[in-house]
Order: C-alpha cells, then sequence, then structure tokens
C-alpha cells in the first residue's frame, strides 16, 4: 500500500513537472513568435507559434497572432480558421472578433465583417480599432450616420486617432453638415505632425487629405480664397496629389484665374489621366451660363 502510495505521488509530481515545462516551453515559442511577427519575419512567427500550440494547443493568443501573420501573408482562409479556433476556445475574445473581421473584409466578406466589428464592440465597448473598421464599412455602404457615430467612438476613446478626424469629416461633408467637417479637418491638421519632423508619416499624405477635404468644404460655402490657399499646402505637402491640383484649378476658375487654373487642371491630368472624364464634368459645371 505504502509503495502505490508512493508510485502515485511521483506520478502525479512528474504530470505536473510536465504540464510545467510545456507551459514554459508553449510560453518560450509564443514569445519569440510575438517578436518575429513584430520584425515581419513572417515565417519565422508562423513556425514558432505552430510549435507553441504543439505545447499547448489551448493557447487562444497563439491562434490569434498566427491568424495576424497568415493575414498579412494573404492567406485570409487560413486566418480565419486561426481566428475561428481562439474563439472557440475563448468566446470573448474581442480582438479576435476584430481580427477575423479584417480577414473577412479583405476576402470581400462586407456582412461577416460587419458582423464581427459589431461583436468585438459588444464585448468591448471602447474598442478603438473594431468602432474604426466598423465606421469605414458603413461609411462605405452609406450609413453616414452609423459611420459618423463610430467615428465618434473611436475619438472619445482615442482622441489622437488622426485617420479618424479625416473620415469623419468626409461622412459629415457627404451628409451636408459642411460646418462639422471643417471642424474635423482643423482638428486632424491641428495634430498631425509637420512635415519635416521626426514623427511625419511617410509623405504625410493624411495632413495634406486633411488640407484637400477643408479646402472642398470651404469652397462648398463660397469661401475660395481659403480654399485655394489649403489646396496649396495640401499640394505642397503631396506633390504627386492629383484630385488636390484639380480642385484647386476648379477654385481658381470659378475666381476667374483662368490661366492659373489651366496649369492646375493640366497637371491633375498627368498625374492621373483616369480623371479626364469626371474633370471634365465638373469643368462644364463651373463654366456653365448661370441661369
Amino acid at each position: 500500500m505504502q509503495r502505490l502510495l508512493s508510485i502515485s505521488i511521483l506520478l502525479l509530481v512528474m504530470i505536473v513537472m510536465t504540464a510545467a515545462q510545456s507551459s514554459n516551453s508553449a510560453n518560450s515559442y509564443f514569445q519569440r513568435a510575438k517578436l518575429r511577427l513584430a520584425q515581419g519575419d513572417l515565417e519565422g512567427a508562423i513556425s514558432d507559434f505552430d510549435a507553441a500550440l504543439v505545447f499547448n494547443p489551448r493557447l487562444a493568443d497563439a491562434y490569434v497572432n498566427r491568424g495576424v501573420a497568415r493575414y498579412q501573408k494573404g492567406d485570409f482562409a487560413a486566418a480565419i480558421t486561426d481566428f475561428d479556433k481562439a474563439i472557440e476556445i475563448k468566446p470573448r475574445l474581442a480582438i479576435a472578433y476584430n481580427d477575423r473581421g479584417n480577414a473577412r473584409l479583405a476576402g470581400k466578406d462586407v456582412d461577416g465583417a460587419l458582423a464581427d466589428y459589431t461583436k468585438a464592440i459588444e464585448i468591448k465597448p471602447q474598442f478603438t480599432e473594431a468602432l474604426y473598421n466598423r465606421a469605414n464599412i458603413r461609411q462605405g455602404v452609406r450609413d453616414l450616420t452609423g459611420a459618423i457615430a463610430d467615428y465618434t467612438g473611436a475619438l472619445k476613446a482615442n482622441p489622437n486617432l488622426l485617420s479618424a478626424y479625416n473620415n469623419r469629416g468626409n461622412a459629415r461633408y457627404t451628409a451636408g453638415d459642411v460646418d462639422g467637417a471643417i471642424a474635423d479637418y482643423t482638428r486632424g491638421i491641428q495634430l498631425s505632425p509637420r512635415p519635416g519632423t521626426d514623427k511625419e508619416p511617410s509623405g504625410n499624405a493624411l495632413l495634406a487629405l486633411n488640407y484637400n477635404g477643408r479646402g472642398n468644404a470651404l469652397a462648398a460655402q463660397g469661401k475660395l480664397d481659403l480654399a485655394i490657399a489649403d489646396y496649396s499646402s495640401a499640394v505642397e505637402i503631396a506633390p504627386r496629389f492629383a484630385d488636390a491640383y484639380a480642385n484647386r484649378g476648379l477654385a481658381l476658375l470659378r475666381r476667374g484665374r483662368t490661366s492659373e487654373a489651366e496649369r492646375d487642371l493640366e497637371q491633375s491630368l498627368r498625374l492621373d489621366p483616369s480623371l479626364k472624364a469626371s474633370l471634365e464634368d465638373r469643368i462644364n459645371k463651373v463654366t456653365a451660363p448661370k441661369r
């Protein structure tokens, strides 16, 4: 009896030690995989996530991160499978729903993506990324009220989310709230790093978009000189921004500065010939005789 008891205790100790070793091994592979993922080594990251899951098949975060790596590789179906598994293990893991939404959207499943972002927000109401992602979908399907509400929620959670100011500005402008749009573009401009600073994003495209958007809103209010100044800022920051040249050209045309307008319109078409048809239509509307 004593011998059986000793053997049982030994087996229990061995099981506990094996479980601890497996947990340590899984964590070691998982941590290295995350580092490789951050460094852009997708194959190495996936290999390490695979190893982590061998040692701990219930490690939901490993499925999520391997899904992200597969998503970044463009393997959306495999990514969705990983996010599905993470959700199976942890049904209230908000990040898994958000990331599966990204993969579904990349695979053109807009309804599935919308459902996933909504579930992520249900679990975590202040989930900035999910709110922003759902807002983008809603704006794309012309649910402007829903989009504006989601951008507002995202900005409440993260007031420094610069792209949300631009996107909400676009939604407000389309919805007819020109003053609200101007306020958003202006806030985006105020918060953006200045060109030439260490924090400047490549080309500072977002800052240029905000200047262009505010220029459109000002032009809609008839404030053409202010609009022209904003378009000029946009093309100074992003010299290949064809839309901004087109918009400035049209504003100059409305101000009667024909030769300057022609230069801008020509430059716009040199940069993006696909604008030709829409630009001709807009020019005709500007130059048509007033009734």
